[in-house]
């Protein structure tokens, strides 16, 4: 498993993510599966500074059809890249990804496990293992009660 992914606990998967994306910028997502997935977004650049240590974690998502929202993502990314954006604000995790590099590794759900569950299983673990959610996530995800 990634070193930046050790925050993972585990509950899935064992054998590791399924897929590393090298450059969200360049690479050609078009062998990607168009299933339910969960995707992590990390630098290749940079490490940020979280409650209790520090990560190359930007974003954490959810899709059930990832290849067609890390197109999206990508997309976005060469928009900030190159400027072309209509509004004057946008999304702040495009940011992250212009200045300091974007990496995916993915996880397709299996048999009957939704995108969502596994989504909150990760950022939960992020979570107890760096003090806070991902710099570019923007809502909490993953249950704040244990029971």
């Amino acid at each position: 498993m990634k070193r930046e992914l050790m925050f993972i606990k585990d509950f899935r998967p064992v054998y590791g993510y399924d897929k590393q994306i090298d450059n969200l910028e360049e690479d050609d997502l078009y062998d990607i599966p168009s299933k339910p997935s969960v995707y992590i977004i990390v630098s290749f650049k940079t490490k940020f500074i979280y409650p209790m240590g520090q990560s190359k974690v930007i974003y954490i998502g959810k899709k059930d059809n990832i290849q067609r929202r890390l197109k999206e993502h990508q997309r976005n990314l060469i928009n900030a890249i190159n400027d072309r954006f209509n509004e004057c604000w946008h999304l702040d995790r495009y940011n992250y990804m212009r200045y300091h590099g974007a990496k995916v590794y993915y996880y397709t759900c299996r048999e009957y496990q939704e995108s969502k569950t596994l989504e909150s299983s990760i950022i939960e673990s992020f979570y107890d293992r760096y003090g806070s959610i991902p710099v570019a996530n923007g809502a909490r995800s993953f249950r704040c009660i244990k029971e």
